[in-house]
């Protein structure tokens, strides 16, 4: 994993690791676990407890961003991880969410009707990176005028995560943090005084209701585990499902034959190229998996990537198949420490392909593939330029 080759194509490792055992080590001698069984059963085994302290703390252990990073839900566990995450869940419901599908499709055709005349963009670019910050801005009630501040804040705490940042990196990250942290402050001292019907509105109610005191830094820190988690991930997200799609030819034909397949698709893109690849544990007691031991203590990773691609689970992994109906992969990942964004992700994938494909006709790559951004946390491509023949009978977006 430290060689940047193994990020352009990380399952032919992860297979032929699988191969010989189902457990392996990364070259900082942490153990990766990679058969489904074992990441299901580990996931919430109650003597592990989440961990990804040390994406951050390898860097940096003091300031705005190692603080932000320690209150994050993926690194709380217990009851203050259980209060807070109920808190969000209360406030952010599947009503909601369904109430923002048609906004989803017509954030996509005013973003891409941008792009009609040239008939040409970087998906990821011109438009993933544009859509879910604009999306997640809008269901917290963030004025139009400093979206661009959220998305640029975002868009810096993504970069501070990668595996190997620069100090200018990190000092972006933290700029990003204090930026971000007093906005969003400002915007909750003005839904007390004026609430509306707005996320941040539902989160102080919800939070006034609570039997505990959440304190407005706790908040804080929840609005932009939602704000950073609803961009950076879904940005990835779409980019790449555009990629397989143009990629499998057929089976994008199957989803505009078939638009009742939109979720299954939407799995099948990240069972198959799952975002987070892995999900980081520490054990609370000693632990043996499949007889290697794992002391008390210790951190150890389990591998989303292996695991989504288990033949003893998925037939044919390496398929790229958007009618599977196989087990639930890891790609939100599992138990208590589910993502909380999980409904709004699938909703997005949902609705915003079948609209890119029924505005852009006949898309094709300017590039050979999409190249993979090596060592990064949260795996993204690099860019996705593409050329369409534009949809003249798609509703005109709203001005």
């Amino acid at each position: 994993m430290a060689d940047a080759a193994f990020w352009q194509d990380p399952h032919s490792a992860m297979r032929e690791a699988r191969q010989h055992a189902p457990v392996a080590v990364t070259t900082t001698g942490e153990a990766i676990v990679l058969a489904y069984a074992d990441v299901e059963r580990l996931a919430s085994d109650p003597r592990t407890k989440s961990n990804a302290l040390d994406i951050v703390e390898r860097h940096v252990d003091t300031g705005p961003l190692a603080e932000w990073w320690r209150r994050m839900l993926t690194n709380l566990n217990g009851p203050e991880h259980l209060r807070l995450r109920a808190l969000v869940s209360r406030a952010f419901t599947p009503r909601s969410v369904d109430a923002a599908r048609p906004r989803m499709r017509e954030l996509s055709r005013e973003i891409l009707a941008r792009h009609f005349e040239a008939g040409r963009l970087d998906v990821l670019h011109d438009f993933a990176h544009e859509l879910p910050i604009r999306l997640m801005c809008e269901l917290l009630g963030v004025p139009d005028e400093h979206h661009d501040d959220f998305s640029h804040w975002s868009t810096c705490l993504g970069d501070a995560l990668s595996s190997v940042p620069t100090p200018e990196l990190i000092r972006e990250g933290e700029r990003a943090v204090e930026g971000m942290g007093q906005a969003v402050q400002q915007l909750l001292d003005e839904r007390r005084r004026h609430p509306r019907e707005d996320l941040l509105s539902a989160l102080l109610q919800e939070a006034d209701g609570f039997e505990e005191t959440v304190d407005d830094d706790a908040l804080v820190v929840l609005v932009i585990n939602l704000i950073f988690g609803g961009h950076d991930t879904s940005r990835g997200m779409l980019a790449i499902a555009v990629a397989l799609l143009v990629a499998h030819p057929a089976e994008l034909r199957r989803l505009l034959e078939q638009p009742g397949l939109a979720a299954r698709a939407g799995d099948e893109v990240l069972r198959y190229e799952p975002l987070v690849p892995v999900m980081a544990r520490e054990a609370r007691e000693d632990l043996e998996v499949a007889g290697w031991r794992i002391p008390a203590g210790d951190t150890f990773l389990l591998s989303i990537v292996a695991a989504n691609r288990d033949p003893a689970v998925f037939p044919d992994p390496d398929r790229f198949d958007i009618g599977r109906d196989d087990p639930h992969s890891f790609s939100f990942g599992w138990s208590a420490h589910r993502c909380l964004g999980a409904a709004l992700a699938r909703a997005e994938i949902q609705e915003v392909i079948p609209e890119f494909f029924a505005c852009c006709r006949k898309v094709e790559l300017l590039v050979d593939a999409p190249r993979w951004v090596p060592f990064a946390n949260l795996r993204r491509i690099e860019g996705l330029p593409v050329r369409f023949e534009p949809c003249a009978d798609r509703p005109a977006p709203r001005s």
